[in-house]
């Protein structure tokens, strides 16, 4: 059920939606990934908090995933994260600088959610796979 999630955009530049071993019930659509990405969702289906993990704004993973999973460009995320940082009902996800970063902070991080440039095979690290084709057709 678990195996790999590729997104393409334009400039061919895959992305692979990674969550930590421990997450349950990863999400199952691209609203789902939506409302975790735009903290309006803020746990997992068991009550365990939810931690994300993104690049830079200006990263142009960051932006491919963006725009091409949710259709929300990165500046837009931003306005979001410091709305509920700065009111105080939400933390901003975390940055990290690298996909090795990344990883780590992944396979690390309990009930975590992130993506990468590539697939990969790690202990506890899940890489989610979505039909998205079908989802775009419905919309």
């Amino acid at each position: 059920m678990i195996s790999c999630l590729f997104l393409y955009a334009s400039n061919s530049l895959a992305v692979s939606l990674i969550v930590n071993g421990s997450v349950v019930s990863p999400p199952n659509s691209k609203q789902d990934i939506r409302n975790i990405f735009t903290l309006q969702k803020t746990s997992w289906s068991d009550g365990s908090r939810i931690y994300i993990f993104v690049f830079p704004d200006d990263s142009t993973l960051h932006q491919t995933f963006s725009k091409t999973l949710t259709g929300i460009f990165p500046h837009q995320y931003r306005r979001i994260w410091d709305r509920y940082t700065f009111s105080g009902t939400g933390i901003a996800p975390t940055v990290v600088e690298t996909e090795a970063e990344m990883i780590e902070k992944i396979s690390q991080t309990k009930n975590s959610i992130g993506y990468i440039k590539r697939e990969i095979n790690r202990p506890n690290i899940n890489v989610i796979n979505l039909d998205f084709t079908q989802e775009a057709a419905d919309e």
